[in-house]
């Protein structure tokens, strides 16, 4: 009779420790599951910036330009993150958590938009905000005439305060804009401007250092808006061989 109660003592105490042995090793395998979701990046976000009337790519710059800002939900006191906006007003993070998110557009070279709410789902995500420029730069026509690159432009502002400053900027890469040049003409016009007015810049190449003659150079129109913190709002940079 003590033999039994012992055997079946034993097989109990068996049968616990395998139960104990699963319970642990499942424990482990969901713990590191959660972890793997936690810490690997696993969706991509890109888009684009759009004028919402004319349906055409904001125009931006890639130093101190506009950015995107983000915060992801599920967390005490998420901090805010940041993605840049490329030169031709599209963006792509790769390096991003599925979850539901806060989008913010409030700095950039258009009207600020309200905070809007974003779910970022597991792979591809790709998103279009429609917006409305400070300044839009109409008809640009960029063109190398004798000695000198001539600009001619219209521009269209969607708010009240004035625009403060035109210019022309020349570099040798594509992305050329105020913070990547080699050259520049600028106005401050410090005025409410109609498209019914042209405008003009010419850059003198005899007068003017940071270009090299026989060198291919991007030339690009920039407009700032007087608006707090806005940004310059720009044409599609022209390559021009001198």
């Amino acid at each position: 009779m003590i033999y039994q109660n012992f055997t079946l003592k034993t097989e109990n105490m068996k049968a616990t420790f395998y139960l104990l042995t699963i319970i642990f090793f499942s424990i482990c395998f969901v713990a590191c599951e959660k972890d793997n979701l936690d810490i690997a990046p696993n969706a991509t976000f890109g888009g684009e910036i759009r004028d919402m009337e004319t349906g055409e790519l904001v125009e931006q710059e890639i130093i101190r330009g506009s950015q995107i800002y983000f915060i992801e939900l599920g967390w005490d006191n998420p901090p805010v993150q940041a993605m840049a906006v490329k030169n031709d007003g599209t963006f792509q993070n790769n390096l991003m958590f599925a979850g539901d998110y806060k989008i913010i557009l409030n700095k950039g070279n258009y009207i600020p938009q309200d905070t809007i709410d974003f779910r970022i789902n597991k792979g591809k995500n790709y998103k279009v905000f429609e917006v409305l420029p400070y300044i839009r730069i109409v008809n640009p026509d960029i063109r190398y005439k004798g000695n000198k690159v001539v600009a001619k432009f219209s521009l269209q502002q969607y708010t009240v305060d004035p625009v403060k400053t035109i210019a022309l900027f020349a570099h040798t890469e594509s992305h050329v804009s105020s913070n990547i040049q080699t050259a520049k003409v600028s106005s401050e016009i410090n005025t409410a401007v109609s498209p019914l007015t042209e405008y003009e810049l010419s850059m003198d190449l005899s007068q003017t250092t940071g270009i090299e003659r026989e060198h291919s150079y991007f030339f690009r129109i920039g407009a700032l808006s007087s608006t707090s913190e806005a940004k310059y709002n720009y044409s599609p940079a022209v390559e021009i061989d001198l």
